[in-house]
């Protein structure tokens, strides 16, 4: 049986771990059957689906790194909010922490909301780190708008965040041509057949 990225903390014993997009979309079938929607007879009871809740439940007990990481982050980041996101017991395969930066004043009395996010896969030593910036405007928000390259208003916060995040996990990030690799023939949550991502399998497809 594979095993996944549970022990947080041993990216040591990863470093030979290959990160291809080849590889990644082998390992997330290991996780997910293929071609079969999880209301479907025979889901719940597949080796693949027996295998990821077995691994979610495993990095739930083995919890400790992470949480040092937020403690961490804490500590480094003193100006912003650091809000622990992680639903390991529902459905994301990922430690998930938003990194709010100090509010911004908008003209007409608006506010913009802008989030650094950070999501560790507990199947791969790998994370992926977005910007999210949400504006409210005569008090109704409006959508919010990700990016998952560098934009200037968060690079320097999001380089401190990286940098601790690797250091303290040994993970590595994955680039956005790799994250939203297709993987036509697994439903991942609200991702059915044809939808699915490398992103939405390793990590969530709940992003905001």
């Amino acid at each position: 049986m594979p095993e996944g990225f549970l022990g947080l903390g041993i990216g040591a014993m990863w470093m030979s771990f290959e990160l291809s997009t080849p590889r990644l979309v082998e390992l997330v079938h290991q996780y997910y059957p293929a071609n079969l929607l999880s209301t479907e007879k025979g889901y719940d009871e597949s080796a693949q689906y027996q295998r990821l809740i077995w691994a979610r439940q495993d990095a739930v007990k083995n919890s400790g790194p992470w949480k040092h990481l937020l403690s961490q982050l804490r500590e480094a980041l003193p100006d912003c909010k650091v809000e622990d996101w992680s639903v390991l017991f529902s459905n994301d395969n990922c430690w998930r922490v938003r990194v709010y930066l100090p509010e911004l004043q908008l003209e007409g009395g608006g506010r913009e909301f802008r989030a650094i996010v950070v999501l560790v896969s507990i199947l791969a030593p790998v994370y992926v780190l977005y910007s999210s910036f949400r504006r409210h405007m005569g008090g109704k928000g409006e959508e919010p708008t990700l990016f998952y390259e560098d934009v200037p208003e968060t690079k320097p916060f999001a380089d401190r965040l990286g940098a601790l995040v690797r250091a303290e996990l040994g993970v590595r990030p994955l680039p956005p041509e790799t994250l939203f690799t297709p993987v036509p023939d697994i439903q991942c949550r609200h991702r059915l057949l044809g939808e699915a991502r490398l992103i939405d399998c390793l990590f969530t497809d709940d992003r905001w």
